[in-house]
């Protein structure tokens, strides 16, 4: 757990951000994927219980979680990357699949100070999937 290794240094500096990778499946659940939405919807909790336990250490604590990324796994387990962008872009009303830009910049934003009154939750970035 990287947490514990790193709040005794944001503790001595008085403040710090970490953000936790989940999964849009930590919010919906997909059938055959037990396991990953159950440890997804774990790191949410997580999430949730170590913001409020680090918020008076000027720690935040937020979750992201990706839907559908297009990367190196995404198109070797579909073979081409058009055909994981065939296979899964009508699930997603932007009718894409996430970039990993995409996931950065969010990551950044969350890391910024633009986001100083945001601990304790989790950012959807994905495509608009979980508002279905």
């Amino acid at each position: 757990m990287l947490s514990k290794m790193v709040i005794p240094q944001m503790q001595a500096l008085g403040s710090g951000v970490i953000i936790n990778i989940a999964s849009q499946l930590g919010h919906v659940a997909i059938k055959g994927a037990v396991p990953y939405c159950t440890t997804k919807g774990g790191i949410l909790q997580f999430t949730r219980a170590l913001a409020l336990d680090h918020a008076e250490d000027g720690i935040r604590v937020v979750a992201l979680s990706p839907g559908a990324v297009l990367t190196p796994r995404l198109t070797e387990i579909y073979g081409t990357a058009e055909e994981a962008e065939k296979a899964l872009k009508t699930a997603y009303p932007l009718g894409r699949l996430g970039e990993a830009e995409d996931i950065a910049k969010a990551a950044l934003f969350l890391a910024s100070d633009a986001a100083s009154f945001i601990t304790g939750t989790d950012l959807l970035v994905d495509g608009g999937y979980s508002a279905q």
